[in-house]
């Protein structure tokens, strides 16, 4: 998660995906440690798998990870 908050890219695509997971959210200070693949796989996200490829296939396509 460090690496996408840290990548401006990134973290416009994380947000247009999953509006809830921002830098300032409550929990995500222990999420810093985590991939990001398992924190949305996480229940407590309710990160649909659809959402989940939709955000991969977009940080992809802008070649960022």
């Amino acid at each position: 998660m460090k690496e996408i908050f840290e990548n401006e890219a990134a973290y416009e695509i994380l947000k247009k995906h999953v509006p809830t997971c921002t830098k300032d959210a409550p929990g995500m200070g222990p999420a810093m440690g985590m991939s990001v693949q398992a924190l949305l796989s996480f229940p407590q996200t309710k990160c649909p798998k659809n959402i989940r490829e939709a955000f991969f296939k977009e940080l992809e396509e802008a070649n960022i990870g």
